[in-house]
């Protein structure tokens, strides 16, 4: 893939537009991009478009054009930032994508926001977003959602024998045994917290 610096001027705003306008989504035809974008001309969209699939920045999947994802992203940098006294930083990083390094997938994946302080002992606090997949299957000692008599919690799942039980992470809860109802919505692989 070559870098955005080897890109000229105007392909290089060209992809700023492409990035603003559509993100992660499939992009249109050449035709809806040169209206969107405003072109006059969609020959100009056209070789813009050559140009950056040449260079692994637009790229097929199943029939429909996309950015590549390498594009969007925060910077990351080599160094570690110790927690005690400063340290120079590096200059080298590389582009962290959040979606791939939580291995987000929209057909499985999904978030919700925490509360209470049930799990702080797991690193989860009240307020954090956690990234639930449910198509993991659940045993024993993962974090899981779960819908047990009515309600839903977020706990470590626990096996007994054939019963299975919900095991919070602070010692001021007690297990959870369900009475009626339990399901599993999804294993929780991730969170994320802003402060």
């Amino acid at each position: 893939m070559i870098s955005m610096q080897e890109l000229t001027q105007n392909q290089n705003s060209f992809l700023d537009a492409l990035k603003n306008e559509y993100r992660r989504g499939p992009l249109p035809s050449i035709r809806q991009i040169a209206c969107d974008l405003k072109f006059k001309y969609h020959n100009s969209v056209q070789h813009y478009m050559e140009a950056l699939m040449f260079g692994g920045l637009v790229k097929k999947v199943d029939s429909f054009l996309y950015l590549d994802k390498g594009l969007f992203g925060l910077k990351i940098y080599d160094s570690r930032v110790p927690a005690g006294l400063p340290a120079q930083a590096e200059d080298s990083y590389e582009i962290f994508d959040f979606e791939n390094y939580m291995r987000v997938d929209d057909e499985r994946s999904f978030m919700l926001r925490v509360s209470g302080d049930s799990m702080i002992e797991a690193g989860i606090y009240d307020g954090d977003l956690i990234i639930v997949d449910k198509k993991i299957q659940p045993t024993h000692g993962l974090i899981v959602v779960a819908l047990i008599d009515g309600g839903y919690t977020v706990k470590y799942l626990r096996k007994k024998g054939n019963k299975s039980y919900l095991k919070a992470a602070n010692p001021n809860y007690k297990d959870i045994y369900p009475e009626s109802e339990f399901k599993i919505v999804g294993v929780v692989t991730g969170s994320v917290r802003k402060f």
